[in-house]
């Protein structure tokens, strides 16, 4: 006699839930990243030519123009080679004003002066070869820029292709950092960026993006992108982290309240009411984003749905419910 009355009792039974209702909100509209900052241009000064150490002219940190000489070697057999083809040049040149003179009085003839222009071409030639040695005994600043720290003293002895020093260009840093292959169209040549560092604390740092790479890198499914971050004032410094933000065109998905999103072996998934019928159906979603209180998500949710956020537990597939709040 119990048996009957068992079953009614279950069938009868409905579930009371709280439900709030869906909101469709802009969401992903900044990509974040975290990047590493370099110089603008950067360069390890090396000799191109062995010698002694004449002086040093680096002060570690000090910023110098283009041009100014670092390091000069001892070039005095250099020196001297330059003089003596440019003797050589004069010699050829008074040669060749010689020969064209007694051409005019028909006492040389073409070939003797086409002779003397040849050489007088050779040992020009040959005098710029010799400054070209000499100069090469000067290690310049390539740049503008600040140089870094020597060990080089005056008479040491250095080979060819001996690393002097570093200099970078940090009027400007490029931050290197990579995007989800999901935002990498969207991000555009010349787009602002914003940038923080943990080393200069409230600031925030604006510049635009400079450079992307041609292609997805496929083992990590992202892409490089370069900012560059404009450094007047040298704030700024190599190999500093930044957190950077790049505002794109966000989406328009499905706002959830935190409580309605459930997982199980399946995934993430919400419960939603159907009003008319007043039974629950189970919806797959996706996550694109969080806050303290709120999940922005995809799945098949239309504005104005109601979702479960309390009374989960005993809900099934096509269960009879009966809100007791929201709506």
């Amino acid at each position: 006699p119990r048996q009957p009355g068992r079953r009614r009792g279950r069938a009868s039974r409905q579930s009371r839930v709280v439900v709030a209702r869906v909101e469709m909100k802009t969401v992903g509209n900044r990509v974040a990243a975290v990047g590493t900052g370099r110089a603008f241009r950067s360069l390890t000064l090396s000799a191109d030519v062995s010698g002694v150490v004449e002086s040093v002219n680096i002060v570690p940190g000090q910023k110098v123009d283009a041009g100014t000489a670092l390091v000069v070697l001892e070039s005095a057999a250099q020196r001297i080679a330059v003089k003596l083809a440019q003797v050589n040049v004069d010699e050829a040149a008074a040669a060749v004003k010689r020969y064209q003179t007694l051409e005019s009085r028909n006492v040389a003839s073409s070939v003797q002066l086409e002779q003397a222009k040849t050489k007088l071409a050779q040992a020009k030639a040959e005098l710029e070869s010799k400054q070209y040695d000499l100069a090469r005994r000067t290690i310049s600043a390539p740049f503008a820029g600040v140089v870094g720290i020597t060990r080089l003293t005056k008479g040491d002895y250095i080979k060819e292709g001996t690393a002097i020093a570093t200099i970078d260009d940090t009027s400007k840093l490029i931050v290197d950092f990579v995007v989800s292959e999901t935002f990498a169209s969207q991000i555009k040549l010349g787009q602002g960026v914003r940038a923080l560092s943990p080393s200069v604390l409230g600031v925030v740092f604006q510049g635009t993006v400079s450079a992307k790479d041609s292609r997805i890198d496929i083992a990590s499914r992202t892409l490089r992108v370069e900012a560059t971050l404009p450094n007047a004032e040298n704030r700024l410094i190599p190999g500093m982290t930044f957190s950077v933000s790049i505002r794109i065109e966000g989406a328009k998905l499905p706002t959830v309240p935190n409580l309605a999103v459930r997982w199980d072996r399946n995934g993430a998934h919400v419960w939603v009411v159907d009003p008319k019928t007043q039974t629950a159906r189970r919806v797959a979603v996706r996550i694109r984003s969080r806050t303290a209180r709120a999940a922005s998500v995809e799945g098949k949710l239309a504005e104005g749905d109601q979702v479960v956020t309390e009374g989960l537990e005993s809900l099934r597939p096509g269960a009879k419910v009966t809100v007791v709040q929201g709506g």
